[in-house]
């Protein structure tokens, strides 16, 4: 299920530029307000929780140091799940409490509306709606990776058929994946204290219809709860 998730904020408004931490905390927070039973199961450690959401729209904003200046009376922003339930509780936790807040600022929810979802096929073009993350583990530690890095397209194709296991508790039946990055914006995001580099990008995808599925539905790449790798087909 997508979603197109719009609120009302008083003009001008000041809001940390690195704001994605407290819009999944505001996810949560509604999640957990629905259904206990699944925010406990989105809480498990190092699966997948199977949705994302993009970067908050703001049609009119500058930015003024580490803030953003927003100066439009709406903003929006976009979930999408490959879980229904998941969708469906989140709607029902937002009209039970109609407010979310990044940092001091109040944010009053407008309108929920459902969009259409796109058929996918073996070969499509996405663009992102919010940065993709791909990362490895090194000596203990994680490491970003860019489309520049080999390594930054098998263990985004890996991510797929992770999520595709884990969602249908079999193997798809193919896991080639062709994928071919057409442009890419490096950008740095601060998730609490640290920071996560990822790439906003426009690429092609080919293979399993299923497993392009999970990335469209369920994001690509890591962190999607956290709000990386929201996409739209273009």
């Amino acid at each position: 299920m997508r979603l197109k998730i719009s609120f009302k904020i008083p003009t001008p408004s000041l809001i940390d530029v690195n704001y994605s931490y407290h819009l999944a905390s505001a996810i949560y927070r509604a999640i957990e307000r629905a259904d206990p039973k699944i925010s406990l199961e989105l809480h498990l450690p190092s699966v997948p929780k199977f949705f994302t959401f993009s970067k908050l729209m703001i049609p009119e904003k500058r930015i003024d140091g580490d803030k953003l200046v927003v100066e439009s009376e709406e903003v929006f922003l976009f979930f999408s799940s490959i879980r229904n339930d998941i969708a469906e509780r989140l709607i029902e936790g937002f009209l039970m409490k109609p407010e979310i807040k990044i940092g001091s600022t109040k944010l009053l929810l407008s309108q929920i509306e459902i969009l259409e979802e796109k058929e996918i096929c073996e070969e499509e073009k996405f663009a992102t709606l919010s940065p993709i993350n791909v990362s490895k583990s090194e000596n203990g530690k994680a490491v970003d990776l860019y489309p520049t890095q080999k390594e930054f397209y098998d263990i985004l194709k890996q991510n797929l058929v992770k999520k595709y296991k884990l969602l249908y508790g079999k193997e798809p039946e193919s896991k080639e994946i062709e994928l071919k990055v057409e442009r890419f914006k490096p950008k740095r995001i601060r998730i609490k204290n640290t920071f996560h580099r990822c790439v906003e990008m426009a690429f092609r995808a080919k293979g399993d219809p299923k497993l392009l599925e999970i990335g469209y539905k369920a994001g690509f790449g890591a962190k999607n709860s956290m709000g990386f790798g929201m996409v739209k087909v273009v």
